[in-house]
């Protein structure tokens, strides 16, 4: 609005100066205004030759009056061939100026400037001239690139829809993923979004419209990978005085790394208080082995203080590993740290999921415990070895368990059945295909076939639920 009224005015005062009797001061006081704007105003001839400049001009382009005055416009121009049609292109049957637009500019010294350019024609004694208003666009476009330099930064992306022309425009150098970046019309950008998200998107946009508020909403999309990926928008309609909805402004976030951390704190508090109950009932098995029949009180005491803290190093080690499993050389290097020089070792990478680490931790330690006070490990040239091997048996992937003890005193078979040996049978039991305890004269030897599915950590894929999609919603994903 303000361009064309400045054009009106640029036409006004060239038919003044041409007409006689207008008054002197009225011409002087229009020529003040036009001298006080704020943007470059040049006034050419159909042949592109410069008529008329206000100081602006030659504040922005570096040039005198005299030296513009009479030269083509071209000198001010970055591509003369094309940008010279550009500043003289205008709506000729009715004189209306042309539609505001971006061109480059040169100056004397040779700098390119960005420049916004408004052009309007008259004619004045059967002459046609063209007046062209210029703004220096430098300081915005270099706004505009920090701007984008932050979004990108931020993981951003600015959005701007059209709803008159469907036209959705968004800056670039965002790290969110196609088709995002390239979309040029809303359904473009829609018809990757989950039809509920649509149906509420477009929900938002009218109520946004009518009540002038700002609006949230969590978009799920499908990336060309075929993965989904959440963007949460935040947006605001700007509409008519009806309330139709005229622009959507908002930016958008990817916030799929964001959503997979919340669910995998949900995920892991559930874990948390589902291994807590099960702690408990080990803790409940312990003591009732631990104390059953008649006991000398201070020796079950200590036991018992003993296989807790063997059940603590396993809670520490899947506590570290956020209850995602525990390599089983890890609680084997743990229990046997005190025996490391009477101890040979040989275990095969596997990872045990939280219930299994607790039985062979208790395990292991119950056998070391054995071994150190009745077996190799009571006596300095005794030694253990511990083997613990993947092998594929028929169909089946299973972790061949083997404990041996050599060097120590000879080995009777009990005559009933200890604590600790009830212990190790009853873990056994819950987990291995087959076992065995043998008590060799030269040494005890357990051995135990295990599937390893019994085993491994279940795999994690993460599923979000319809409700998970929203900022607010409190149900947890799903793991399967």
């Amino acid at each position: 609005m303000a361009h064309r009224v400045a054009l009106r005015s640029i036409r006004t005062l060239h038919r003044w100066r041409k007409q006689a009797g207008t008054p002197a001061a009225d011409v002087a006081r229009l020529q003040a205004i036009l001298n006080a704007a704020v943007a470059a105003i040049i006034t050419a001839d159909e042949f592109g030759t410069i008529v008329d400049v206000n100081p602006v001009t030659e504040k922005l382009f570096g040039y005198r009056s005299d030296e513009l005055m009479g030269a083509r416009v071209d000198i001010l121009l970055s591509r003369p061939e094309l940008s010279r049609q550009e500043f003289l292109k205008t709506d000729f049957a009715n004189s209306n100026p042309a539609k505001p637009r971006q061109i480059l500019g040169r100056r004397k010294d040779g700098t390119v400037i960005p420049l916004h350019l408004a052009v309007g024609s008259f004619t004045l004694n059967g002459r046609r001239y063209f007046t062209g208003i210029l703004f220096d666009e430098t300081d915005r476009k270099e706004f505009e690139r920090n701007l984008r330099s932050a979004l990108s930064a931020a993981n951003m992306v600015a959005m701007k829809w059209d709803c008159r022309t469907n036209i959705v425009s968004v800056t670039s150098g965002g790290a969110l993923t196609a088709p995002t970046r390239s979309v040029t019309t809303v359904d473009q950008l829609l018809k990757s979004i989950d039809p509920d998200d649509v149906s509420e998107f477009r929900r938002e946009v009218l109520l946004s419209g009518k009540t002038r508020k700002p609006f949230r909403i969590v978009l799920r999309q499908s990336n060309p990978a075929g993965q989904s990926q959440w963007l949460e928008l935040d947006a605001q309609t700007e509409a008519d005085d009806n309330g139709n909805p005229l622009f959507v402004h908002g930016i958008l976030r990817d916030v799929t790394e964001s959503k997979r951390e919340e669910a995998r704190r949900e995920l892991l508090l559930a874990e948390i208080a589902h291994r807590g109950k099960n702690l408990l009932a080990v803790v409940q098995s312990i003591a009732a082995v631990t104390f059953r029949g008649d006991r000398h009180m201070e020796a079950a005491r200590a036991e018992f203080e003993q296989r807790l803290a063997a059940l603590a190093r396993s809670q520490a080690l899947l506590s570290e590993q956020e209850w995602s499993g525990v390599e089983l050389a890890d609680i084997v290097t743990l229990e046997l740290a005190a025996y490391a020089t009477q101890a040979v070792i040989e275990v095969d990478a596997i990872r045990l999921k939280p219930s299994a680490a607790q039985s062979m931790s208790l395990i292991i330690h119950e056998l070391a415990t054995n071994a150190a006070k009745y077996g190799a490990l009571s006596v300095p040239q005794g030694e253990i070895i511990f083997s613990a091997r993947l092998r594929q048996q028929e169909d089946d992937e299973v972790l061949q368990l083997s404990w041996k003890e050599r060097g120590g005193p000879p080995v009777n078979p009990p005559c009933r059945k200890g604590y600790g040996s009830f212990l190790i049978e009853e873990l056994l039991e819950g987990m291995a295909k087959e076992s065995r305890v043998d008590f060799h004269p030269e040494g005890l030897v357990v051995e135990a076939t295990i599937a390893t599915a019994q085993l491994r950590p279940a795999h994690k894929t993460w599923v979000f639920t319809r409700a998970d999609k929203r900022p607010d919603s409190k149900s947890p994903a799903v793991l399967v």
